[in-house]
């Protein structure tokens, strides 16, 4: 059976153009894939007289000596897991807290 190509070029066409509306429709459903608004981020308040810089929370004695153990043994990242797994700060926080302690 022959199919001439200019039809060929146009089922393909029509079959590519469905294809990007079934795709893009989708979309709209999740927020990380550019559909609906994602929820704005709200800074947690800052104390009044505290630098911004600072770490607002410390560590557990326990945690702490464990942190300042892998610090010494230079294994900063698994310092920075630990406290984090401990504080539930976010990593730039984490990491602040962590280097003081250096």
């Amino acid at each position: 059976m022959f199919i001439p190509v200019p039809v060929l070029i146009a089922i393909g066409v029509v079959f590519l153009v469905v294809l990007a509306l079934a795709l893009r429709s989708g979309r709209g459903r999740d927020p990380l894939m550019g559909g609906a608004r994602a929820p704005a981020y709200r800074a947690p308040p800052v104390a009044r007289g505290t630098p911004i810089d600072a770490p607002t929370t410390s560590l557990p004695p326990e945690v702490e000596e464990q942190v300042r153990a892998l610090l010494s043994a230079g294994r900063k990242i698994d310092a920075i897991k630990l406290a984090r797994d401990a504080t539930h700060l976010g990593l730039k926080e984490t990491k602040d807290l962590v280097e003081s302690l250096e």
